[in-house]
C-alpha cells in the first residue's frame, strides 16, 4: 500500500495561523461586536472572560518593567551615564512638555455636552490627596509591586540600574537580566497571541450591554486621539527638531518615515528602534555630524528611551479628560496638573495598568476603562506612529547635545511654537465642529426621569387641587383614616426624586411608593396627596388637614410642633450650583478662598443656618429665601451662590436642569435624616407608622424604593434594548 503524502509544514498550518495578528484582532472584535448586538444583554455572561484577558495582560508588565530598566541603565559607564542622564534627561523632558501641551488642549475640540446622574454615594467620597512619599518613594519595593504602584517601581529600578553602573563583574548579571526579560517577553507573546479572543469578549459584552448613545460618542476619543497623533508626529515633534538642530523639517520627516509607517502598520514601535537608530546615523552624516559621541548617543538614547514616556505612550492620557467629558463632569485644570505629574512617572508602564489607577486619581469613574481596550485595535497604530518620531526626536536632539551642535536661537524656536500654536488651534477648531455634527450630545437624561412609574402594588395617589377642612385632632387618628376609607398625605410639589410628575401626569416617586404601602396596610382604599408648603407644614399638619408628610428632614424648630418617625433614610446637605461653578464648592477650602458666599434656602430653618455656619466657619455666609411657592425654580435668584437642599433632591433636580450641578462639599459632610412626620396628638399612628418601617426596612422594600427613585438603579431600563435575535429575527420576543 503507498503512504499518503506528507504535506509540506506549511500546509499543516489553518487559515487562522496564517492570519496576521492584527487581521486576527479585528476579526475577534468583528466577532464579539456581532455577538454583542444578537444577544444583547445576556452577553454580559462574558465579562468574566474579558476580565481574565485584562488581568494577563497587565501580568507581565511590572516585571518587564523592573528588568528593562536594571538591565538597561546597568550596562553604562560612569562617565556616560552621568552626561547622559543630564542632557538625555532634560531632552526627555522638554519633549514630554510638547506632548503633555498638546495633549492638555485637544479636549477643547470636544463638543458641548450636558449630563447629570442620579445621587450617588460617590458624592460623599473625598477626592484622594496625592501622597507623594506614598506614591514615589517605596519604602518596601515589594509591596510596590505586589500593589502596582509603578511611579515607587520605576523609581526603585531606576536606582538600582544606576547603582550598577560602578559595580564590577556587573556582566554575568546583566546577562541573566536580559536573559529573564526574554523570558518575560515570551510570556508576554504568548498573551498577545490571545489578544483575539479577549477582544471577543470585550466586544461582545460592550456591544450588547453598552447604551448605544455611549457606543455612538466613543468615536469622539478616537478622533480627538488620531489628531492628537499626527499633530504630534508631522508637527510639533520635527518643528522641535528643527528649531534647536541644523535638521529642516522636511529631511525630518523624510529619514523618519519608513520607520513611521512599519510602527504603523505592525502597531509596535519596539520592532523599528534598529531602523531609527540607522537613520538617526544616516542623517547626522549627511550633515558631517557623525561623531563618536554623537554615534554613541544615538545608539544608547534611542533603545533606553523606549522604556520611558514618549510623546505616543502619553498620548492615552487623553482617555481620562474624555471619560471625564462623557460623564458629564469635565477635568478642571488643577485636575490635568495630577493626572500629568503623575502620569509621567506612571506610564513607565503600559496603560493598562497606567490608565486605572489615574482615573482613581482625578476622581474619574474606571469602570470605564474596559472601553479602552477595543480603542487600541486603533489607537495603537497612532500611538505607535507617534512614538517612532517620539524616539527619533530624542536620538537627534540628544546626539545635539552630547556632541556640541544644538543650536539655540530665539528666533528659530518663536517660530516654531507660532507654527505649533497655529496648527492647533484650527486642528482644535476644525474637530469641535466635526464632532458637534457627528456626535449625538443632546440630553435626554429628563426623559429618564419622567419615564419613571410605580410598580405594582401600591395604591396609586390621587391629588387633591386644594387643602381639605380641619379635621378632629382628637381621639384615634388610625380609627379616622379608616372611618374616612383614605389616607392623607401631605407633599411638597415638584420635590425630585420624593414626590413628582412623570410624562403620564401621573404622582410618582419615593414617597408616593411608600406612602401607598402605607395606604394599604392601614386598610384604606383610597391615598390622596395634598399640596402644602414648607413653611405651613407644622400648622397644616396640626389641624388635621392632613394625616402625615413623608421624607422630612430632621430640624430643631419642628420637634415641638410634631413628631418625627425613626429616619428611614440618612440625607445629607448638598449645594446646588451652576456647573461651572461646581468646582469652587468641592471641598471647605475652595469654599473659603470666595471670602463670602450668599447661600439660599426654600425656608428659614435657624438651626440649619447654624449650623451651616459652623461647617463654614471663617466664611463670610449670608442666607436668602427663595420662593417655592410655584415648585423648585429653574434658575438661582440673583446673588445667590448655591441653594441649599438635601443632596438626594439636587441630584435628581439637576437631572431636568443638566445646568446645574450638586456638591456635597468635603471633607465630613452634614448629614441630614429624614422621617415621616405626624401631627404631636396622634401618637397610635405615629406608633403605626413606627412599627410599619420596621417591616419594610427588615424586608427591604424601603432599600429597594430607595435604589430606584434616588440612586436611580434600573430607571433607564424603560425601554427594551435592540437586538437581532429579537427584534430581526424574532427569536424570544
Amino acid at each position: 500500500m503507498t503512504a499518503p503524502a506528507t504535506p509540506a509544514p506549511g500546509a499543516r498550518r489553518g487559515i487562522w495561523s496564517r492570519l496576521g495578528l492584527s487581521t486576527r484582532i479585528l476579526i475577534g472584535l468583528a466577532l464579539g461586536v456581532f455577538v454583542g448586538l444578537f444577544l444583547g444583554e445576556p452577553a454580559g455572561a462574558l465579562q468574566p472572560l474579558a476580565d481574565a484577558y485584562i488581568r494577563l495582560m497587565q501580568m507581565t508588565v511590572l516585571p518587564y518593567l523592573v528588568l528593562t530598566l536594571i538591565a538597561g541603565l546597568g550596562a553604562l559607564d560612569a562617565p556616560t551615564a552621568k552626561r547622559l542622564a543630564l542632557r538625555a534627561g532634560l531632552v526627555l523632558a522638554v519633549l514630554c512638555g510638547i506632548a503633555l501641551a498638546v495633549i492638555g488642549l485637544l479636549p477643547l475640540a470636544l463638543p458641548s455636552f450636558q449630563s447629570a446622574s442620579f445621587f450617588s454615594h460617590a458624592l460623599l467620597e473625598p477626592s484622594q490627596p496625592i501622597a507623594l512619599a506614598e506614591l514615589y518613594v517605596p519604602a518596601n519595593p515589594f509591596n510596590a509591586l505586589a500593589n502596582a504602584i509603578v511611579p515607587a517601581v520605576v523609581l526603585f529600578s531606576t536606582a538600582m540600574g544606576a547603582a550598577l553602573v560602578g559595580v564590577p563583574g556587573k556582566q554575568v548579571l546583566l546577562d541573566s537580566l536580559r536573559t529573564l526579560e526574554h523570558a518575560v517577553v515570551r510570556v508576554t507573546r504568548f498573551v498577545i497571541a490571545l489578544t483575539p479572543i479577549g477582544v471577543f469578549a470585550i466586544g461582545a459584552v460592550v456591544a450588547g450591554t453598552m447604551d448605544p448613545a455611549t457606543l455612538g460618542r466613543l468615536q469622539a476619543y478616537l478622533v480627538i486621539f488620531g489628531v492628537a497623533a499626527l499633530l504630534l508626529t508631522f508637527v510639533a515633534l520635527p518643528l522641535a527638531v528643527a528649531a534647536v538642530t541644523p535638521f529642516g523639517y522636511r529631511e525630518v520627516v523624510a529619514v523618519a518615515k519608513d520607520a513611521m509607517l512599519t510602527a504603523f502598520i505592525a502597531n509596535s514601535a519596539f520592532i523599528v528602534l534598529p531602523i531609527l537608530a540607522e537613520r538617526a546615523s544616516a542623517l547626522l552624516a549627511r550633515h558631517g555630524l557623525l561623531t563618536p559621541d554623537a554615534k554613541a548617543t544615538v545608539e544608547v538614547v534611542t533603545p533606553v528611551a523606549f522604556t520611558f514616556p514618549n510623546a505616543g505612550k502619553l498620548l492615552t492620557l487623553l482617555f481620562v479628560p474624555y471619560v471625564a467629558w462623557l460623564t458629564g463632569d469635565p477635568l478642571g485644570p488643577g485636575s490635568y496638573g495630577s493626572l500629568f505629574g503623575a502620569g509621567i512617572l506612571t506610564y513607565f508602564a503600559k496603560a493598562q495598568v497606567a490608565l486605572p489607577f489615574l482615573m482613581d486619581l482625578v476622581g474619574v469613574p474606571h469602570d470605564y476603562f474596559q472601553l479602552y481596550i477595543p480603542t487600541t485595535i486603533l489607537t495603537g497604530k497612532f500611538d505607535s506612529l507617534a512614538s517612532a518620531m517620539s524616539l527619533l526626536a530624542m536620538g537627534l536632539v540628544s546626539a545635539a547635545a552630547m556632541a556640541g551642535f544644538l543650536r539655540l536661537r530665539a528666533g528659530r524656536i518663536a517660530l516654531a511654537a507660532a507654527v505649533l500654536l497655529a496648527a492647533v488651534a484650527a486642528a482644535i477648531a476644525g474637530t469641535r465642529a466635526l464632532l458637534a455634527a457627528t456626535v449625538d450630545t443632546s440630553y435626554h437624561q429628563d426623559e429618564v426621569v419622567r419615564s419613571m412609574h410605580l410598580p405594582r402594588g401600591p395604591m396609586p395617589a390621587t391629588l387633591r387641587a386644594d387643602l381639605p377642612p380641619p379635621g378632629p385632632v382628637a381621639g384615634s387618628a388610625v380609627e379616622q383614616i379608616r372611618a374616612r376609607d383614605a389616607l392623607r398625605v401631605g407633599y411638597v410639589p415638584d420635590r425630585l426624586p420624593f414626590t413628582f410628575a412623570n410624562a403620564q401626569g401621573d404622582l410618582v416617586g419615593f414617597d408616593v411608593e411608600l406612602a401607598g404601602r402605607l395606604a394599604r396596610d392601614l386598610g384604606v382604599g383610597t391615598l390622596e396627596f395634598v399640596p402644602v408648603r414648607w413653611d405651613t407644614l407644622a400648622t397644616v399638619l396640626a389641624e388635621g388637614r392632613v394625616d402625615l408628610v413623608m421624607s422630612v428632614p430632621y430640624v430643631a424648630e419642628a420637634l415641638s410642633q410634631a413628631r418625627y418617625s425613626t429616619p428611614y433614610f440618612d440625607g445629607f446637605i448638598g449645594f446646588v450650583v451652576r456647573d461651572e461653578r461646581r468646582h469652587d464648592f468641592v471641598t471647605i477650602e475652595q469654599i473659603r478662598r470666595l471670602h463670602r458666599v450668599t447661600l439660599g434656602l426654600v425656608v428659614e430653618i435657624p438651626s440649619l443656618e447654624e449650623r451651616l455656619r459652623g461647617f463654614l466657619a471663617g466664611i463670610d455666609v449670608r442666607f436668602t429665601i427663595v420662593d417655592s411657592s410655584k415648585g423648585m425654580p429653574r434658575e438661582l435668584p440673583a446673588g445667590v451662590d448655591a441653594l441649599v437642599m438635601l443632596a438626594e433632591t439636587g441630584s435628581a433636580w439637576s437631572l431636568l436642569h443638566p445646568q446645574f450641578s450638586v456638591v456635597v462639599p468635603q471633607p465630613n459632610p452634614l448629614r441630614w435624616p429624614a422621617g415621616i412626620v405626624t401631627r404631636t396628638s396622634a401618637a397610635d399612628l405615629a406608633d403605626f407608622v413606627e412599627d410599619w418601617l420596621v417591616i419594610q426596612k427588615s424586608s427591604g422594600v424601603v432599600d429597594r424604593a430607595y435604589d430606584y427613585w434616588v440612586l436611580g438603579k434600573g430607571a433607564q431600563t424603560t425601554r427594551r434594548r435592540w437586538t437581532i435575535m429579537r427584534d430581526v429575527l424574532g427569536w424570544g420576543a
